[in-house]
């Protein structure tokens, strides 16, 4: 046991450690020696509080430790130093992959780009409050519209752009916001609950639309529009479904009833359409793409043109009761960010069967061009190189652990697998780069070389090249959207890598093991915060789905009431609106509850495992004092003495009890002064928390439980003592006589008695003293020891004289006895003998 090898040490130690002031009283050294399975309460404290003055007295010592403290010293020196190490290579890891994300991406001239299409964007649709508002706003050239913004071929001085000039074969024609260009063609695709045919009479008065006429380009599915040719017709005739002639009074009555078809038309508004609603919004189960209907505005034609398009479709009732969805898709050329870059825009209207339009909108951005330098292709290989180095290492801890039966093991261990988890993720972010670089660049390039050959006579006749166009650039989009995902993911999972560094440092391992040990008071805290927040988040959802849209599904319902337990603020007026009494005792008990009770009780656990966590760990050195002693390292590595060299000739050095400097300085001659100074240092620090560790209200009961046990032992030794031999002190040293009968002719001479000499007094115990501390102990106490060594022989020879006494007297009454034989009686008298 380490409390005995402590304790006998000080005891055989060295003679310059002798000499110290510090000795093991003789209760611990028997507490210490006693085996484990026989020791009481008393002696694990004897042996505790032994520890805590062995280790307070060797604090007060310059330039000594204790052995085993010293031991543990140079091995937390040395996970240190391989935790502090690998802390360089995690940041090297994380800063490569940061740095190749961030090249790739460009995310602050994407957010320049985007940010000001989607206010455009949100401009022109979140105005709007009808369909028919939809339809004003993409047929009208009202500035902000989308005609003004998309179709807009003047410059901001009035000038009409030019298109196909001898510098450039696009010029400036079909720019967005002056410097994004429209590539190939404007998709507009609807999804309905029927594939059937449909559209309103129409009658055709330009080229335009007797072309989208006689092709019926919009009003049937991609597949009929593929399969189907085209109706030769004149234009000025009537087109029908049916193809029958419309008679003209039904014709203005069809004209002069709402787009959208019939006469029961209902206006929709539009609002922004959220993720967490779009599991409410209907969907025709199996539906393909090729069953929806789409149509194409071209930006090589002119405002006019564009404008006659629409509203040929807004004649012919695109939009109608059986509409469910619709997109706007377009992709936009910018090359004057740096790369090229291709922005996929896509425009969402969701139709409600309740009537309200839903508005989202989404961009893609994909660049033409991979690397961004030479730096983005140094951080690619250097990010490479690492992740294939720690592959490699786990796949060799992987072997080791193979070759010792201990792989089932080693798989189980929680930080072997996040390891392996972040390995794969980071071969997936390869692959995705791989793909950006040899698929996706490839087909986007392979499909705008066709586009742009064409130039400004890009027409309906060419529409192959600008589907393929598309085709590749959704394909593309939706790989880079997960891509982004999991790129973003993966430098979350990489922030865990540093805790295993920071865990070598002991004020930063307080923190780690405060979140490791707050995990399971957490894991019983959520058993009942959950139900109580989900039965918050129903009642919230019932009371006031109907007319909040935060509280319209489950979904959105609890991030609302995540948003009020955060800020604890909500908009108190719309919700009291109905119900205000079941408004008021939803919103006051959920503050109460959930707010104030709930997020106080996470607080006041995290704290109080904090201060748990703070008392029972080994406080250390701060950062700034490792980061001092890593550059000292580092300043006199020449004759730095490695910490496992310590180490190993400490656990050589089996006999030894104190390790001093002289000690160091005969095996390692050249050690230097600075680490003999830190090195001692580091071990008192570490033996003054030993000697202070068990001063913890956990060891108060049972210290006082001891202590009650041993002053009651006292207590009747010390009371035996008082009232028992203080009466009769030769009870105390002479036994009773056992079966004698009274007998006045005898006097006490006579009697059977045997005296106690050579026992300890009665308040000992009858075992033999021992002689341990008559050399090796202080002065005082060999004192003590002499002067009880002495009454003890004192003793032992007055028990001998008192016995020789008794014998002789026996003796000389013996020999009177025949005298006695013929008295009066007429018999002799039985002396006993002893």
């Amino acid at each position: 046991l380490r409390s005995r090898s402590s304790i006998v040490l000080l005891r055989k130690g060295p003679s310059r450690t002798r000499r110290k002031p510090f000795r093991a009283m003789a209760s611990i050294q028997k507490a210490a020696e006693r085996p484990a399975k026989d020791r009481k309460i008393a002696d694990a404290i004897r042996i505790k509080a032994g520890h805590m003055l062995t280790f307070d007295n060797l604090v007060n010592s310059e330039g000594i430790a204790e052995r085993q403290v010293a031991r543990n010293v140079a091995k937390k020196n040395m996970q240190r130093a391989n935790g502090c190490l690998s802390l360089p290579l995690t940041i090297a890891y994380f800063g490569f992959f940061i740095t190749s994300v961030r090249l790739h991406e460009d995310i602050t001239n994407v957010y320049f780009l985007e940010s000001t299409l989607r206010d455009r964007l949100d401009d022109m649709f979140m105005s709007a409050n009808t369909a028919e508002a939809v339809w004003n706003r993409l047929t009208t050239q009202e500035p902000g519209n989308f005609i003004d913004v998309f179709f807009n071929h003047y410059d901001m001085y009035g000038e009409q752009q030019v298109r196909n000039t001898s510098m450039e074969i696009w010029g400036d024609w079909g720019l967005v916001l002056g410097y994004n260009q429209i590539q190939g063609a404007v998709e507009f695709k609807q999804w309905r609950r029927v594939t059937d045919d449909f559209g309103t009479p129409f009658n055709c008065t330009s080229p335009i639309s007797c072309d989208l006429c006689r092709s019926n380009e919009g009003l049937q599915t991609i597949d009929n529009f593929i399969s189907r040719a085209p109706i030769p017709r004149n234009c000025g005739e009537e087109r029908r479904l049916d193809e029958e002639a419309l008679p003209a009074e039904q014709e203005a009555a069809s004209s002069e009833t709402d787009f959208l078809g019939g006469d029961d038309f209902h206006p929709r508004r539009l609002h922004m359409g959220r993720p967490e609603l779009r599991s409410s919004f209907p969907a025709s189960p199996g539906l393909k793409v090729n069953d929806t209907f789409r149509f194409w505005i071209y930006p090589s034609e002119t405002t006019p043109e564009v404008l006659e398009r629409l509203n040929y479709f807004k004649s012919r009732s695109w939009i109608d009761h059986e509409t469910e969805r619709i997109e706007i898709r377009m992709y936009l050329m910018n090359a004057e960010l740096g790369r090229n870059r291709l922005e996929q825009l896509t425009i969402t209207l969701r139709f409600s069967e309740a009537g309200s339009v839903y508005y989202e909108r989404d961009i893609q951005c994909y660049f033409l061009q991979f690397f961004y330098g030479n730096l983005s292709v140094l951080a690619d290989f250097m990010f490479l190189i690492m992740l294939v180095l720690n592959t490699a290492y786990r796949l060799h801890e992987m072997w080791k652990a193979f070759l010792q039966s201990k792989l089932f093991l080693h798989l189980l261990n929680l930080y072997t697998g996040w390891e392996w988890l972040m390995i794969l993720c980071g071969w997936w972010v390869l692959y995705g780069y791989y793909n950006m670089k040899f698929v996706w660049e490839p087909a986007l390039i392979g499909a705008l070389e066709p586009v742009h050959r064409q130039g400004w006579a890009l027409g309906p006749d060419r529409i192959g090249e600008v589907e393929a166009l598309f085709d590749k650039g959704q394909k593309a989009a939706d790989g880079l959207g997960s891509l982004r995902v999991v790129v973003a993911q993966y430098s979350i999972m990489l922030m865990f890598r540093f805790f295993v560094s920071f865990g070598s440092q002991p004020r930063l391992a307080i923190v780690l093991n405060t979140m490791q040990n707050v995990l399971t008071d957490l894991c019983h805290f959520l058993i009942v915060f959950v139900p109580t927040a989900f039965a918050y988040v129903i009642a919230g959802s019932l009371i006031f789905g109907r007319r909040i849209e935060g509280f319209t599904t489950i979904t959105s319902s609890l991030g609302t009431c995540f948003r009020i337990a955060m800020e604890s603020e909500y908009d108190w007026a719309e919700m009291s609106a109905e119900f205000f009494g079941a408004a008021a005792l939803w919103a006051w008990s959920f503050l109460l509850l959930v707010v104030l009770l709930f997020l106080n009780l996470v607080l006041a656990i995290i704290l109080d495992i904090y201060n748990e966590t703070r008392e029972t760990s080994f406080p250390g050195e701060a950062i700034w004092e490792t980061i001092g002693y890593f550059m000292m390292k580092a300043a006199k590595f020449r004759t730095w003495v490695p910490d496992g060299l310590i180490e190993a000739k400490l656990a050589d050095l089996k006999d030894l009890g104190m390790v001093d400097s002289k000690t160091l300085e005969e095996h390692f001659a050249k050690i230097p002064e600075a680490q003999k100074a830190a090195f001692f240092k580091a071990c008192r620090a570490e033996m003054q928390w030993e000697s202070g560790k068990d001063l913890q209200k956990q060891t108060l009961l049972k210290l006082i439980g001891s202590v009650m046990d041993a002053l009651d032992t006292a207590h009747e030794s010390v009371d035996k003592a008082v009232k028992v031999d203080g009466k009769d002190p030769l009870a105390s040293w002479v036994k009773p006589m056992k079966g004698a009968e009274d007998d006045n002719q005898h006097n006490f001479l006579m009697k059977h008695i045997v005296t106690k000499g050579g026992r300890q007094p009665s308040f000992e115990k009858n075992a033999a003293p021992i002689d341990t501390y008559s050399q090796n102990g202080p002065e005082w106490l060999q004192e003590i020891w002499q002067l009880l060594s002495q009454q003890r022989q004192w003793i032992e020879y007055t028990n001998w004289n008192l016995q020789h006494m008794q014998w002789q007297i026996q003796r000389a009454v013996e020999s009177r006895q025949p005298e006695c034989a013929g008295g009066e009686g007429g018999g002799a008298s039985q002396v006993p003998i002893i």
